[in-house]
């Protein structure tokens, strides 16, 4: 017979417990074991250019790769063996890329904004978010001394902004007086809706009530960098306003597809974060293969063919945008949408993100099937996103066909006839 298995620990029977009403709910599952297909056409990686199917890419990479004295290892944290001559340059290389005073490498994005957004506030400072920022910025957020004085505002809401900025002065009169900071917290495109902030208009308005020396606005670019600007350098660039923001966080995960983040900031708060900041104080660095490739990424990201790339993303997201309108038209809207249609490219100027949140209250039962044919679907749900807003969040690429496109579509719309159907036969 074979051997029983140990009794469960308290610990995991907890877990288990856990575990089930994640299963009872109908919750998806991201254990980090299950591998996902692709096969059928990448339709929801963040790489946007779709630079790892290159392969004249990865040649270079080698190329470059076997041209560097040092590539295993890190040597310590930054705090004490980690800061090489070849950490320093690469900040300085992007500070020169940026035309910024201070650039601040992390292991990455997510590492980016827990250290600023953690480390950064002071006792006294303010911070004001959008609601829709990503986890890695709450979870900054929750662990700075400005926890208790942050508040948030009605996604790409500018009424409520104004209100929130008005109700902030009248309450904390040291940011009125210029002696405290608040920080407006922001993404240019927001990774779960694909929506664009309405950045200028944002920015007049901290400028209208907010006295210079005490505004901090702070902008991921996770979702913009690579797609957006001269060189793909992200949409403040595009739309030329770089030098009104204060801090700017670039995670390099997405289309530069690397490891990596990057902050630009000031040369005060470069020396501030590395002193104070635990997350980056303890940490070890960048090992010297990544920051070798970190930098050749983003010089791919700022070649001809990446421009090309961008292009067809811009599209392939059209087409896709089209289809699925016009394969979906007589679906009902709880079976499968896109959410916020009408909202997405409000505040682009005639740009599209890639980014398509798939609406569905069945978002489990969409993944499982895209599944079976080949796609690497994730299923969001509440918490995940707010509540009612379950989602597959589809991604659109420089190297998907038309014909991969079309097919996406036919798949979608399959499964939203058979859900209709369903949903109408249990009426019955």
């Amino acid at each position: 017979m074979p051997a029983s298995l140990p009794p469960l620990t308290a610990l995991e029977t907890a877990m288990v417990a856990s575990m089930n009403g994640r299963r009872d709910a109908n919750l998806p599952r991201f254990d980090g074991d299950i591998v996902f297909p692709d096969h059928a056409g990448d339709f929801f990686s963040n790489d946007y250019l779709s630079v790892n199917r290159l392969p004249h890419i990865r040649q270079q990479f080698l190329d470059t790769l076997a041209n560097e004295p040092l590539l295993l290892g890190s040597t310590g944290t930054r705090a004490i063996a980690g800061t090489t001559p070849q950490h320093v340059s690469l900040e300085r290389y992007f500070s020169q890329q940026f035309d910024v005073e201070q650039a601040m490498i992390f292991n990455g994005g997510y590492m980016a904004n827990l250290t600023f957004f953690g480390y950064a506030p002071q006792p006294g400072d303010v911070i004001l978010y959008d609601e829709y920022i990503h986890a890695s910025m709450h979870d900054g957020i929750r662990i700075s001394r400005a926890a208790n004085q942050a508040f948030g505002f009605v996604h790409n809401s500018l009424k409520d902004l104004e209100s929130k900025i008005k109700q902030i002065l009248q309450q904390y009169p040291k940011i009125a007086d210029g002696t405290s900071t608040l920080f407006i917290v922001l993404e240019s495109v927001y990774s779960m809706d694909g929506d664009f902030a309405p950045m200028e208009e944002i920015i007049d308005l901290v400028e209208k009530y907010v006295p210079p020396q005490s505004a901090h606005i702070a902008v991921d670019e996770a979702h913009s960098i690579g797609l957006f600007g001269p060189g793909g350098k992200g949409l403040l660039r595009e739309w030329g306003l770089e030098k009104r923001v204060h801090s700017v966080i670039f995670p390099l995960t997405k289309a530069v597809n690397f490891i990596g983040g990057v902050l630009t900031t000031t040369p005060m708060i470069y020396q501030y974060l590395s002193n104070y900041a635990r997350s980056w104080l303890y940490a070890t660095s960048l090992p010297h293969v990544d920051v070798v490739g970190i930098k050749f990424c983003f010089e791919v990201m700022q070649t001809p063919e990446a421009d090309e790339l961008r292009c067809k993303v811009a599209d392939n997201s059209w087409l896709f945008w089209k289809l699925f309108n016009e394969a979906t038209r007589d679906i009902p809207r709880d079976v499968l949408s896109l959410l916020n249609p009408d909202t997405k490219n409000l505040h682009s100027r005639g740009l599209i993100s890639p980014v398509f949140p798939l609406h569905t209250m069945r978002a489990v039962s969409l993944q499982h099937w895209l599944t079976k044919y080949g796609y690497g679907a994730h299923a969001i749900v509440y918490p995940g996103v707010p509540k009612g807003t379950d989602r597959v969040r589809a991604v659109i690429h420089g190297k998907n066909t038309e014909g991969e496109i079309r097919d996406f579509v036919k798949i979608l719309r399959r499964w939203a006839l058979q859900e209709a159907s369903q949903t109408v036969q249990a009426r019955l």
